[in-house]
């Protein structure tokens, strides 16, 4: 997760609190999944457990995973350390406290967690896994090779968003006499030709105050247009262990992306023009975007919307539709002095009984696969207007190994390092339209280099001997 990833990871509404009791007191689960122990009152100790001061995760924690837990292990004590004010402060506190040798046992939420396995600060569960048959295929198809590192797992699955998908209010789509986008991702014909034409019919008075835009479609990191248009602006090995000498931010692939990001806005005028036009008002929520390229977690943060009906697509094909995928992972420290206590706990929240209850509240997608029926239930009767078999089809195939790849910022080491300044010196002036890309490329591509050689410089030596 980002470091504004509050934002980004923004809840649905709760349920009330006479829901909530209801669904505590139908069963308590077990202290995991498969190979728990059949008593954990045998097992004692503290867990010191890092969460965020997030009230949809304060309200799952308190309220669901601690009291279920606490039934079935009392002697195992768990003390939450919040830190409030988003991902940044977490995840600067996490380093902090690791730095002064006294780490939580227990953290997650995202991050850059590459960027954890390289400082050494988690812990390898494969013995723990081996040890209780605990069933890694419990979880949905891919998941739990986002956070396997060099044949070891460092983390269970805590929160998957689907991936990136195509959002698009129906509403429009109505008014233009447009057909609704797929929810096949193999579905060729839905390229980001027919996404261009259909985001031209329902643009209206672009640039003046009563605008209604055709797509919402940023790049404000570079590899998700590059890999539609077919390359990568990074190599294998960031994805692999986090670092890489060098970078393709300049190849063919890469120019085409950034050219089509800068002709959606300056060419077809698709998009508000960045730096001249004014968005007050202007959102996917108050009905003003036909189209938006967003992240799955607007499955639960749009669900407030009461004006018009929406649903979700594939992304369109150009050479490929690979999609940035955000996963979250509950994570031991390599540090902990409770490690049975904290394997207990980590197998408690990733329970499917758990799962079920958390999501049932929040709206919070589960990661096994015996809860994610709770999930697509609970969207029956809102303004996401898509039938079980399309929100299924659509999710899934955005989570397919094939073309679900997890995001830089989790798997890149020391991401927040580098993305600022391609925000700032190639994404920014482009969408500006303040020079063609291979110029503005051209002019930064040396400092952006530089700046990956000299992560991986700091990197490669621990990252060959982890």
């Amino acid at each position: 997760m980002t470091r504004n990833g509050l934002t980004r990871r923004r809840m649905g509404g709760l349920t009330s609190g006479a829901s909530i009791a209801a669904l505590l007191s139908a069963c308590a689960t077990g202290g995991g999944s498969s190979g728990a122990p059949k008593d954990l009152k045998a097992v004692k100790g503290q867990v010191i457990w890092q969460t965020r001061g997030n009230e949809v995760e304060r309200t799952g924690q308190d309220q669901v995973m601690i009291p279920l837990f606490k039934e079935v292990a009392p002697n195992i004590e768990i003390v939450k350390a919040e830190i409030a004010g988003g991902s940044g402060p977490y995840n600067d506190k996490l380093l902090a406290d690791f730095a002064a040798g006294s780490p939580p046992d227990l953290f997650g939420f995202g991050m850059n967690y590459f960027g954890y396995w390289v400082r050494g600060m988690v812990a390898d569960l494969n013995p723990l896994i081996a040890r209780d048959k605990f069933d890694l295929n419990q979880f949905l198809p891919g998941l739990t090779d986002k956070f396997k590192i060099k044949g070891k797992q460092y983390g269970l699955p805590q929160l998957t968003t689907f991936g990136t998908l195509l959002f698009y209010n129906k509403a429009l789509f109505d008014q233009a006499g447009l057909k609704y986008p797929p929810v096949d991702w193999d579905d060729k014909a839905w390229t980001t030709e027919r996404l261009l034409e259909n985001a031209q019919k329902m643009t209206k008075n672009p640039g003046q105050s009563e605008a209604v835009y055709g797509l919402n479609m940023g790049g404000s990191r570079p590899e998700m247009p590059v890999w539609i248009f077919g390359g990568d602006p990074f190599l294998k090995e960031h994805y692999d262990v986090g670092v890489a000498p060098t970078t393709r931010i300049d190849s063919a692939e890469s120019m085409a992306a950034h050219e089509f990001l800068q002709d959606l806005r300056w060419k077809y005028y698709t998009n508000a023009q960045t730096g001249k036009d004014s968005t007050t008002g202007i959102s996917f929520t108050s009905g003003r975007y036909g189209m938006e390229v967003a992240g799955g977690w607007n499955f639960w943060s749009w669900t407030t919307i009461k004006d018009f009906k929406w649903a979700a697509a594939a992304i369109p094909y150009k050479v490929t539709n690979k999609n940035t995928a955000y996963n979250d992972f509950w994570e031991m420290s390599a540090q902990s002095k409770s490690k049975d206590a904290t394997w207990e706990f980590m197998k408690h929240l990733v329970n499917p009984e758990t799962q079920k209850k958390y999501t049932e509240i929040t709206g919070t997608p589960p990661t096994t696969k015996a809860a994610i029926d709770t999930w697509y239930k609970r969207y029956e009767g809102t303004s996401l207007a898509m039938t079980r078999a399309e929100l299924e089809k659509v999710t899934q195939g955005a989570i397919d190994p094939k073309r679900s790849v997890e995001s830089p910022d989790h798997t890149h080491i020391d991401y927040y390092r580098y993305n600022p300044e391609y925000n700032t010196n190639i994404y920014t002036p482009i969408i500006r339209n303040e020079g063609k890309p291979r110029e503005v490329i051209d002019r930064f591509k040396g400092a952006f280099n530089g700046l990956i050689k000299d992560i991986y410089d700091t990197y490669k030596d621990r990252v060959a001997k982890a």
